[in-house]
């Protein structure tokens, strides 16, 4: 059973939100859309795993996918994980084409694709990081003890694996899409002992869904841009032109006369992934190009934003505003370009 769906990934909203206040001649901006492709790729290959984990029976596995946690402050991210009264599966879901080899002697994962030969950290090394990291965090609730085991699943079934001659373990823990649910079927077989009761079980899946915290991995720094270098105003959702124009209780865009009574919406959630989870009346005139406190006051008021400080230094907690949902396939291959 999913107690928890997969989110649309952070990273690409906040990409997302740098291309549309980017000037498109900025040399970072090639670097943002090639993260972009690799972000909406990797996100195919999450969903395409959920006809598998479908096949597996509702009542014997909670399922929770993009579980972002911290541990002492560490971030770490696991793609899918599987609840079971004998064990907890981490499933680190990679989408990737032509030959993959991977090199336990070194850590290495090298692909092979169309000629071009790539070089990536070893995926298994990484979610057994995310494994250990699971572990110390599941430990300071004080649940009992459960076997955590983990699995590189490459989702794209055309892609071939290689091992090196002798490597008996690397088969144990990578395996295609479509072999997921008999691999978990094998693992209930070996991890046979319950040890977490139905109850205690649906404790944990919410005590995880409490926890999560998600924020994007990626920085204007990491990018080489410059917070001043991002427009700020209202996009025009007709022609996202930059910036539109409060005129009474409207947005106008002097572009193409096009008016909105919310555009603010988008731009704030801009704000939020760029910036600051929080915003000041002062921050959010500066963003949206509002002269006037009072109106400002008004916009950030009708949006029923929660409020943090008293009133002379009062925030507005943009985060809800973020819809990490799963979007439809336009949205994901949509532009938002100028």
């Amino acid at each position: 059973m999913i107690v928890k769906e997969r989110d649309f990934p952070v990273n690409l909203l906040f990409l997302q939100a740098i291309e549309r206040r980017l000037e498109e001649n900025h040399p970072s901006m090639p670097r943002v859309k090639e993260l972009m492709a690799k972000q909406i790729k990797g996100y195919k290959g999450e969903t395409a795993i959920d006809y598998p984990l479908s096949i597996l029976p509702d009542q014997d596995y909670q399922i929770l996918h993009s579980v972002s946690l911290q541990f002492q402050n560490q971030n770490f991210h696991i793609d899918t994980l599987l609840l079971t009264k004998n064990f907890i599966a981490l499933l680190e879901v990679k989408n990737m084409g032509g030959t993959i080899h991977f090199d336990r002697k070194f850590n290495q994962l090298t692909q092979t694709y169309m000629g071009n030969v790539k070089y990536y950290q070893c995926p298994i090394i990484q979610v057994s990081n995310q494994e250990r990291l699971l572990k110390q965090w599941l430990e300071q609730f004080n649940f009992p003890t459960i076997p955590l085991t983990s699995f590189v699943v490459i989702s794209n079934p055309s892609c071939m694996i290689q091992v090196d001659p002798g490597d008996k373990t690397t088969n144990q823990k990578v395996i295609h899409g479509h072999f997921l649910p008999t691999k978990i079927e094998q693992q209930q077989a070996i991890s046979n002992k319950q040890i977490l009761s139905a109850k205690e079980i649906q404790n944990l899946a919410c005590t995880i869904t409490k926890h999560l915290k998600v924020k994007p991995t990626l920085t204007l720094k990491q990018l080489n841009i410059n917070p001043s270098e991002l427009l700020s105003g209202v996009q025009c959702s007709n022609c996202l032109a930059i910036p539109m124009q409060r005129t009474h209780s409207f947005w106008c865009c002097p572009k193409c006369n096009h008016k909105s009574k919310d555009a603010h919406i988008p731009a704030l959630k801009d704000y939020c992934l760029l910036f600051n989870e929080n915003i000041s009346n002062k921050e959010a005139r500066e963003f949206l190009r509002i002269p006037s406190t009072n109106v400002m006051k008004r916009i950030l008021t009708s949006m029923g934003l929660q409020t943090i400080g008293n009133t002379r230094s009062i925030n507005y907690i943009l985060y809800p505003l973020i819809n990490l949902t799963s979007p439809s396939n336009h949205d994901i291959i949509i532009s938002n370009s100028r």
